[in-house]
């Protein structure tokens, strides 16, 4: 898939386009860019066009109630609230077209559509049409993001002001840091936030919050142009030590009413599907009829769809389903701060730090669930179930959202003591033996963990299973089953006993050290406004109300299972332990906690004489495979057997043949 694109300019360009539509709220499209993505044939070749969606949004509207805010927002003369986002749209010829539309949730801004990856992506031939939308605005502008432009909210004119809380973690000495990340906005201080700032330190979650003296640190803020937040930048006088968990609350004014970020998903996708060849507002991007719909968005943008869902948004200004089909990909437990007041889209709750964000809460199932804490019960499909406009859903997730993202809640009831029951139109699949982001397959040297980094290479089959979505909610044809760990066969297990390591989690090895404690989301005290408002009142600083996270079982080696999760060939017929976590290298600090994100990789002895001197229990690469071309042979074996059970599509075979041949080298040492 290495061949590049020979791209066209055709045209570059300022379009508007008018019209009233009865499906959605789009008001106007600008297109400001319109370009071919050539391929080696029709098959492979699309028009690429890039531009801004304007909206609006009649506040009265049952549907738009659901964001939050909406009520302070600014009206034009017709009483309707504005607002747009960049897109990007990718367009086959009619001739190849399939009446897909694949939505990719891009992630903090980027997204790349596999005919943009390579013309020979298998994906690239098949005639789906792509599209994007921004959704967030706290993001820096800059060339090629996709951005969400959303309005302040107000009350009469008036400010509104909130406390908000930023927790910054460094893994290097500095002396300044944007407190919401590189490339980041956040909400500007009052006059009396920049006087009464407050600034903690702790190492670990669980240790007491030291106050740093207001007189050691300073906030600065800067203009940034096209956007309504501001950066905030913390100083601290010393600089910043690697690791320890600094925690900033201020009084802040203006937050945007960011749950527009979701509307605009759902009228933009509404409109292409019920009007894409007739609609106006559509006339310059030359679409073909979409019957079906599918989204996808790994990670955060994973989470930002079930938040959709759970908001209500699969429901369109007329009752109609929006997505027919969607895909969560390493998305975790949670949701994510994309639809409260003073919302903060791209924090992510973890071990380590950003314990206590309300990301992640109940409910975390697809069914109904009982909330512990509460008695609440809830379900992520309750409003769609309620609208009638339930999408066919795949979670996909890998081993390790199971230790830092509460992988295991949306399978499991809130307390980690029994399997859920999975709805009919829900499949799970876990991905063994793998890292948040999928690998290339090489193995490189430790940088933010202890341990070098997980390799594993998995977005094939995320891919494969998005064409899966496709052809279930095209044609009918049922996915493959769902594949991941459960409580009642002994593969989804407590990470620790007692306070230790549990082996059915982590066999000790020599040398390695382990976690002291896996990543547990808690039920929080937000405030009396959070249930019902979506407003943040209270910033909790501790709970001990934590709901029943578990994680997969390993074998004597420490991998996963191929029964019990989808595992690459690269664990099925390993050459290491692949595993699931990592620890923070000791370079950055709080070398006890979770490395964000990552998994970590350990090869096995090349024959037991190695392994004894080394105190390894684990198997040899003599012991497992009598040559290269044995392993070869059963790595192929492997990967004909995902491809039979529909995991993996053919296309993707050379694909993973190419990581078992570059393993040559290990068998000659």
């Amino acid at each position: 898939m290495g061949k590049k694109f020979s791209i066209l300019l055709i045209a570059s360009f300022l379009a508007t386009i008018t019209a009233n539509s009865l499906v959605a709220e789009v008001s106007r499209l600008e297109i400001s860019k319109q370009e071919t993505l050539v391929g080696a044939s029709s098959l492979s070749s699309y028009t690429s066009i890039t531009g801004v969606a304007h909206f609006v949004l009649d506040p009265n509207e049952t549907a738009n109630q659901a964001i939050t805010d909406i009520v302070y927002a600014p009206l034009n003369r017709d009483g309707l609230v504005e607002f747009s986002t960049d897109f990007r749209i990718l367009v086959p010829s009619a001739a190849v077209a399939n009446g897909t539309l694949l939505y990719n949730v891009n992630n903090r801004g980027g997204s790349r559509f596999p005919p943009e990856i390579s013309p020979d992506h298998p994906l690239s031939k098949m005639g789906f049409t792509y599209l994007a939308t921004g959704w967030i605005n706290e993001l820096v502008p800059e060339q090629g993001r996709l951005l969400l432009h959303a309005p302040i909210v107000s009350e009469m004119s008036a400010s509104i002001v909130g406390q908000v809380r930023y927790e910054v973690t460094v893994g290097a000495s500095v002396d300044g840091v944007n407190i919401a990340g590189a490339g980041h906005l956040a909400y500007r201080p009052t006059n009396a936030g920049l006087r009464g700032a407050t600034l903690t330190q702790r190492q670990y979650q669980n240790e007491p919050r030291v106050p740093i003296d207001g007189s050691q640190f300073e906030l600065k803020v800067s203009e940034v142009d096209d956007s309504t937040q501001p950066m905030v930048s913390l100083v601290l006088e010393g600089g910043f030590v690697p690791g320890v968990i600094y925690e900033l609350l201020y009084e802040a004014q203006d937050p945007v009413l960011a749950g527009v970020g979701m509307a605009g998903i759902r009228d933009l996708v509404s409109l292409i599907r019920q009007k894409a060849a007739t609609a106006s507002e559509l006339q310059a991007l030359n679409l073909s009829v979409i019957e079906n719909t599918v989204a996808w968005g790994n990670s955060q943008s994973g989470r930002l769809l079930r938040q959709f869902i759970y908001d209500g948004f699969n429901a369109d200004l007329s009752g109609q389903k929006v997505f027919d089909g969607i895909i969560p990909v390493i998305a975790g437990g949670g949701y994510g701060m994309f639809n409260n007041r003073f919302a903060m889209p791209t924090r992510t709750n973890g071990q380590h730090s950003n314990h206590l964000y309300p990301n992640d809460y109940f409910p975390f199932t697809y069914g109904i669930s009982t909330d512990p804490f509460t008695g609440k019960t809830g379900s992520v499909l309750a409003k769609s179930r309620s609208s009638n406009t339930v999408p066919k859903i795949m979670h996909l997730q890998t081993s390790n959202e199971y230790w830092v993202r509460a992988g295991s809640l949306p399978h499991t009831n809130p307390e980690g003591t029994a399997d859920a029951v999975i709805p009919d139109e829900v499949r799970f699949y876990t991905i063994g033996g793998s890292q948040h982001g999928s690998g290339n397959g090489i193995a490189r040297a430790a940088s933010n963990g202890q341990l070098p980094p997980n390799p594993n290479m998995w977005a094939p089959f995320s891919y494969s299973l998005i064409v899966a979505m496709h052809d279930w909610v095209s044609q009918g044809v049922e996915p493959p089953a769902s594949r991941y760990p459960k409580i009642a066969d002994g593969s989804l297990v407590l990470s620790h006993l007692d306070g230790a390591i549990n082996k059915s989690a982590w066999r000790q090895m020599k040398g390695v050290n382990h976690p002291r404690a896996m990543y547990q989301p808690a039920s929080a005290d937000y405030g009396d406004l959070w249930q019902s408002q979506r407003i943040i009142s209270r910033h909790p600083t501790f709970s001990d109300d934590l709901y029943g996270a578990l994680v997969p079982s390993v074998n004597d080696d420490n991998n996963d299972s191929s029964v019990s999760t989808l595992l690459p060939p690269m664990t099925q017929v390993p050459l290491a332990t692949f595993m699931a976590w990592n620890l923070r290298s000791f370079t950055s600090g709080s070398e006890q906690s979770l490395a964000r994100l990552s998994g970590a990789y350990i090869p096995f002895a090349a024959n037991p004489a190695i392994a004894n001197q080394m105190e390894d229990y684990r198997s040899t690469i003599s012991g497992l495979y009598e040559s290269f071309e044995d392993y070869l042979n059963q790595y192929e074996q492997a990967t004909d057997g995902l491809i039979s059970e529909g995991y993996l599509l053919p296309e993707f075979k050379q694909t993973i043949m190419t990581i078992a041949r570059s393993n040559k080298s290990v068998f000659e040492q």
